[in-house]
């Protein structure tokens, strides 16, 4: 017997091991960066090596958590809401389909522990996985869509990160842009 609900807790699992990977690659080039600023010689006055890297990890642990949770939350509304506008579903049987698309992300978050030293190949692997789960996704409801409807729910999909990304960016940008402006130099 099948049960529905064996990959309920995937998605925990995976935002635990990619923050994990995330936070320890970060605390690794936090760390590298106080030593050269000279800045990690005066914390050691105050604390220890390890409480120091304890520190940071706990700090930069919450922070990717909270990210991923907030993305989490935010993809799971853009795909509900684009089955919405696009399948005729009425049951929800095409969310039951696509959440296996979730080991994807629990395989990616297991490798991405193996990549702590390399920063840029845990977010290669995590790009990766979303683009294995999105094709996943899309086969596995593609036989409950028409093809206009398919290719509405892909561009919904594909426009929406779009713009995510590039208005997040663009807020990033104007933030620094703002700071270096306002700095006596």
């Amino acid at each position: 017997m099948k049960n529905m609900y064996f990959t309920s807790y995937f998605p925990l699992i995976t935002i635990l091991l990619f923050s994990t990977s995330l936070s320890i690659a970060t605390v690794m080039l936090v760390i590298d960066y106080l030593q050269v600023f000279g800045i990690y010689d005066g914390m050691l006055e105050f604390f220890s090596n390890n409480g120091i890297k304890l520190a940071l990890f706990i700090l930069f642990a919450l922070l990717y958590f909270m990210v991923f949770s907030a993305l989490k939350l935010i993809a799971n509304t853009v795909t509900e809401l684009s089955l919405l506008f696009f399948s005729k579903d009425v049951a929800g049987e095409s969310l039951t389909k696509i959440r296996g698309g979730s080991t994807f992300y629990l395989v990616a978050g297991a490798i991405s522990l193996v990549a702590i030293q390399y920063p840029l190949a845990i977010a290669a692997i995590f790009l990766l996985a979303t683009i294995c789960c999105f094709i996943y996704m899309v086969f596995k409801i593609s036989s409950s869509l028409t093809s206009f409807s398919l290719i509405g729910l892909v561009l919904f999909q594909v426009l929406f990160w779009f713009i995510f990304i590039l208005g997040t960016l663009f807020v990033c940008f104007r933030l620094y842009n703002s700071v270096m402006a306002s700095l006596p130099v």
